[in-house]
């Protein structure tokens, strides 16, 4: 994916891994889906920038967040396909 006039606002996300590595990502949409939400994400740095990052967003009982690999494939691809949909005029897919 090659960013074609990216207008939108950035919103940047600093994520850690189990290893408690940080990662940037900029955020490039939220969808969605079956009353769950995912975010789409971009890392701002290192090899994987044409690569979109999909995390689902859990709220926790204490009131924080968490952010998920998808496990569902299905699933996975229908919140890229909604975000391919709506980004077509920002982006330039190469899926």
């Amino acid at each position: 994916m090659n960013e074609q006039n990216y207008k939108t606002p950035e919103e940047l996300f600093v994520l850690a891994d189990e290893n408690g590595e940080e990662m940037n990502f900029r955020l490039l949409d939220v969808v969605m889906l079956e009353e769950r939400e995912f975010l789409v994400l971009l890392p701002a740095e290192g090899p994987y920038q044409d690569e979109v990052v999909i995390l689902q967003r859990e709220k926790e009982p204490d009131g924080s967040e968490s952010y998920v690999d998808l496990s569902d494939p299905k699933t996975l691809r229908e919140v890229y396909r909604i975000f391919r949909d709506r980004s077509g005029d920002r982006f330039i897919f190469t899926d």
